[in-house]
């Protein structure tokens, strides 16, 4: 049986993914009896046996993982969660806060209460500080909502991390990590030196891993052009920095050099992936490329063939070993996606390219521009077949996460890929040569080059995300339909494929017909999809704000701190919009404005007392009640009717509702029918009643709650 690895991985990263998203018992053993009786039947057959012999010891391995996981995390949350503790950690990653004084941060807990302990928090009121410091403090620690455990425990991050108290920055940290987040801070600042903004913020985030720099609008418009693998160091880049800038060190004698030199390359090689990997914060996508590294440089001493699936299963074993919910990451999931479908492109562009060179036999010696123009068409079909491959095998994730899909990836991978192996190179060597003092005239060169190829990216990314339907947004449910459906038009294109070569038959009538049917079922997906109005809480169940969006517009009901803009700020990009036609702020007493940009902003704050001001959107009819000590926004859409309540609010006669959408404040002055919550354990909650985490409706009728 060819490689045994990349089966014993299938089946470990399936178990972790049902354990992760079918946690009760009663679901899962069903589950595994169906799954032990399928394994057995395939061990019949001796071509089989050793297969299946394989796949149930990577679903043992991944059930064993996930077990360990599970008791470790809920051991953390039992003893820690809903206390005020002393904490010593080390900051590993920041990310700017919209308030000024205070970051975002991860931390890695060192110490508790003068003990020593090892977990991660996460704190989004953290006063400023710098990656790789260490820093102690008194913080009420927080277990996350349900809804938000496993996105957070992907992350390697158990608990939240409040209101921090006697805090002190104690100075760097000496571990590998810190001092790789020193690095990759000195190389940003020296890459973004003598460059504008943009320019710089994107070639921070692409070269080191940098992302604090770029601005909302370049990441949306990279979304919208289906560019935003670019802006995230992955095995291309990894490749890049270990391939072609460091190959040179082994001088030009490299295809004839010893095994010796071999296996110091290897090494050399290794340890620039563990630097790049260090440097960009062990994202999941570096991860899995620097494991390829490690596993490339192991065959090399070991006299084994190097082998991409191989090392791209060794990599998932390694990544979800320690940690199953790593599986749940989207980045993780959109990592191993795209290397499937580029292996797969690759495949299909060296049969298209045998095609080309039986045909080529045939015929007499081509001239030099002939010549030419089959090299062209040999390069243009291996980026096509790739990007092709690669974003069809993107897609059921972006779709199934609910994220919006852009029909211009492959249009932009074919156009403007090629710019950022240079790119690259001349942001390593620009902010290199920033650390040297005399390389000046050097980094200014190095730097205006880079500068105007990433202007030329910058420009046809903002260009075709303006296009019509650069972005498009999936219901959940129906993209599950949608991936069956294309999955079947696989399976017919196989089965052409096969008749074509038993029966000669052509696939020009069958490549038409699979795009056709794609095309068919994404426009009628998005036909059913349009006009259905999506209603979501987000943010901590302390301050959820409120997302109502339709189509490519949105009303937003805010309330929080810099959390909660963030999450709505990932909810707008997951739902597609586009527009924010009006911006509701609840807050009463804010200490710092909501930066979310919207066609039409109002403030309940400066709302008079006991005033009631209605405004009429596409989505819906916004009504605010600024009362003494609260307010109470009325949402209308269609024949239904939506009340939120903030702070306390005392009426005359409460006001009747189909929907509540829950917070903290208790609702005295509702009446209500079914209930909208981020949590069920809030305390005006008596128990027993149906809540749902999100809604979608249409105004003329018709609802589905989830």
């Amino acid at each position: 049986m060819r490689r045994p690895l990349c089966v014993f991985c299938a089946g470990m990263l399936g178990v972790a993914l049902i354990c992760a998203f079918l946690p009760q018992t009663e679901l899962f053993v069903p589950f595994a009896a169906f799954f032990v009786a399928v394994c057995l039947l395939l061990c019949i057959p001796d071509r089989t046996r050793k297969a299946s012999l394989c796949l149930l010891l990577g679903a043992a391995a991944g059930l064993a993982a996930a077990r360990h996981t599970n008791a470790r995390l809920e051991q953390t949350l039992e003893k820690y969660a809903g206390q005020t503790v002393a904490l010593t950690a080390e900051v590993e990653s920041v990310s700017a806060s919209y308030y000024p004084g205070i970051v975002d941060a991860v931390l890695r807990v060192e110490r508790v209460n003068g003990r020593a302990a090892e977990f991660r928090v996460e704190c989004d009121t953290l006063p400023v500080c710098e990656a790789g410091e260490r820093v102690e403090g008194r913080f009420a620690l927080e277990a996350p909502e349900p809804a938000d455990r496993t996105t957070l425990f992907a992350d390697g991050v158990v608990l939240w991390a409040r209101e921090p108290q006697a805090f002190a920055r104690l100075g760097k940290s000496s571990s590998f990590r810190a001092r790789t987040s020193r690095l990759q801070k000195r190389l940003s600042t020296s890459l973004r030196g003598e460059m504008n903004e943009d320019a710089g913020g994107v070639l921070a985030a692409m070269t080191v891993g940098d992302r604090n720099h770029l601005s909302s609008a370049l990441r949306s418009a990279y979304r919208g052009a289906g560019l935003s693998h670019v802006l995230v160091v992955s095995g291309m880049h990894v490749s890049i920095l270990c391939g072609d800038v460091f190959g040179s060190v082994f001088g030009r004698r490299s295809r004839e050099r010893s095994y010796r030199s071999r296996r110091v390359k290897a090494l050399f090689t290794a340890f620039l992936a563990l630097l790049l990997a260090g440097v960009t914060g062990f994202t999941p996508s570096v991860c899995r490329a620097a494991v390829a590294v490690w596993v490339s440089a192991l065959g090399v001493w070991v006299y084994g063939a190097s082998d991409a699936l191989t090392s791209l299963a060794a990599a998932g074993i390694l990544m979800t070993a320690r940690n199953s919910y790593a599986v749940c990451d989207i980045g993780f999931e959109l990592s191993f996606a795209a290397v499937l479908g580029t292996l797969a492109g690759a495949e299909l562009s060296r049969h298209l390219h045998a095609l080309f060179a039986a045909h080529a036999t045939r015929k007499k010696k081509p001239a030099v521009l002939q010549r030419i123009l089959r090299h062209v068409r040999s390069s243009l079909t291996e980026t096509v077949c790739i990007g092709v491959c690669a974003s069809a095998a993107a897609f059921p994730v972006l779709v199934l996460r609910g994220l919006s899909v852009s029909i211009y990836a492959v249009l932009s991978g074919v156009a403007v890929l090629w710019m950022v192996k240079p790119m690259m190179l001349l942001g390593l060597g620009t902010a290199f040569a920033g650390l040297v003092p005399v390389a000046g005239p050097l980094y200014l060169l190095l730097g205006k080059a880079a500068e105007a190829l990433t202007g030329l990216l910058n420009r046809w990314t903002v260009w075709i995300s303006t296009k019509p339907g650069a972005g498009l947004y999936f219901d959940t449910n129906y993209a599950a339909f949608v991936c069956l459906l294309l999955s079947r038009c696989h399976l017919l294109l196989m089965a052409l494929c096969g008749l074509a070569h038993v029966w000669k038959v052509r696939l020009r009538v069958a490549v038409p017909g699979l795009l056709l049917t794609a095309v068919l079922a994404i426009g009628v997906g998005n036909a059913l999809c349009r006009d259905v109005v999506h209603i979501d809480l987000v943010g901590s169940a302390n301050s959820p704000a409120v997302v109502v969006s339709q189509n490519h517009t949105a009303v937003v009901l805010f309330r929080g701190g810099a959390s909660t803009q963030r999450a709505v700020e990932n909810q707008l990009a997951r739902r597609g919009v586009t527009t924010v036609e009006l911006l509701a702020d609840l807050r009463l007493d804010p200490e710092n404005a909501c930066t979310l940009p919207a066609r039409t902003m109002c403030r309940v704050a400066v709302q008079p007392v006991g005033s009631a001001v209605t405004r009429q959107t596409s989505t819906a009819a916004v009504e605010t009640l600024h009362t003494r000590f609260g307010c109470l926004v009325r949402l209308t859409i269609g024949e239904q009717q939506f009340v939120t309540v903030s702070g306390t609010v005392t009426l005359a006669e409460p006001v009747r509702a189909q929907w509540l959408l829950a917070s903290p404040a208790k609702p005295e002055a509702v009446q209500w029918e079914q209930l909208l919550s981020r949590s069920d354990h809030y305390q005006w909650m008596q128990g027993g009643e149906a809540v749902y985490a999100s809604l979608s409706l249409r105004p003329s009728g018709g609802w589905r709650a989830e």
